[in-house]
């Protein structure tokens, strides 16, 4: 008995030795850091996204991680994630003593979907010293090695982030993995910040850039209208319907489709693009509550149909008011069915 009851407490006492050490011991400096690798797959051209990179599972990883993370943050009824209150406290610790080893370990097994109720909760605390966690994940960011580390050094810059930040930023969104989160991050920076973030970034990473965009607008539609031309047309490069309906939903709610065709009529084919993008929506199953149910969008299929469009771009914004469910009822049904007539 005495030999077993020994054994029980050498066990005991490696355990919180080796508890001891990990939170002593500064971070793995065996990985490359994520933000280094992310770099060297950077097209030296400037265009958008990343080169593939020469490990097939770690794109696969990136684009479900991007994945997921649209889905999660568009889940309906998403549930708070359990132990946030004691995560929020470790930051706030690790950000007052400004070690990006703590802080690695409080985020350690944060979500990048989990981001956005865990900056609420900081957001609630008194005692936590903002400039110092931004300076520390700054750091973290550099030095994290994996792709949710960076994730989350990343979501805690929009508590703050500065001019400076964006080319970090811009370097992240590159990764479908880390899009979504750097436009949350971004912000508090404004339109044209996030117009950037959808420049640098592909497929559905720019439509949540987009969407964010859209978002960060909605009470200033006058700030939108200079930007929406472009925005409108970024969208309408993402190839996948239901991925450019995250974006097509705010653009065209809040964008003045009649006055931008009037200025620029080249506009007539993204705006088309984003006008099917949200005839999968509603009944039909897509994401959004579909182009019947969306006064900016019927308003825009109007101005387009109503026009001197060309003729392609007619019959796409034709066919997705007859293939939205509920359709649109009204003058645009009219008009879609004469021009296809």
């Amino acid at each position: 008995m005495p030999y077993k009851r020994n054994c029980a407490s050498f066990r005991l006492e490696m355990a919180l030795l080796d508890f001891l050490l990990r939170r002593a011991r500064p971070p793995s400096r065996g990985a490359a850091p994520v933000l280094h690798q992310l770099r060297q797959r950077i097209p030296s051209d400037g265009a958008p996204g990343l080169l593939p990179s020469s490990v097939p599972e770690v794109v696969a990883a990136e684009v479900r991680l991007g994945e997921r993370f649209a889905a999660e943050l568009h889940a309906w009824g998403a549930r708070e994630p359990l132990g946030l209150g004691r995560r929020a406290a470790a930051i706030a610790d690790a950000a007052r003593r400004r070690r990006t080893g703590e802080l690695a370990e409080a985020l350690d097994g944060v979500a990048p979907w989990e981001l956005p109720a865990l900056l609420e909760a900081l957001e609630e605390r008194k005692d936590l010293d903002r400039n110092a966690l931004l300076a520390t994940a700054r750091t973290l960011a550099g030095e994290a090695t994996t792709l949710e580390q960076l994730a989350g050094a990343l979501g805690l810059l929009a508590l703050g982030p500065a001019p400076e930040d964006l080319p970090l930023l811009e370097e992240a969104a590159r990764c479908p993995a880390l899009t979504g989160v750097c436009a949350v991050a971004a912000e508090p920076l404004g339109g044209e910040a996030l117009l950037s973030l959808a420049r640098v970034s592909t497929g559905l990473g720019r439509a949540l850039a987009l969407e964010r965009l859209g978002l960060a607008l909605a009470e200033d539609p006058t700030a939108l209208a200079p930007l929406a031309p472009e925005a409108l047309r970024l969208a309408a490069t993402v190839e996948d319907g239901p991925a450019r309906a995250y974006a097509a939903v705010p653009l065209l709610e809040l964008a003045d489709a009649a006055k931008l065709l009037a200025a620029d009529p080249g506009l007539a084919e993204p705006i088309a693009a984003c006008l099917e993008a949200t005839a999968l929506g509603g009944w039909n199953g897509g994401p959004g509550p579909g182009l019947g149910r969306l006064p900016g969008a019927i308003r825009a299929a109007e101005a387009l149909l109503g026009g001197d469009a060309p003729a392609e771009a007619r019959a796409r914004a034709a066919q997705a008011v007859l293939d939205a469910h509920p359709m649109p009822a009204g003058p645009v049904r009219t008009l879609a069915q004469q021009a296809l007539a």
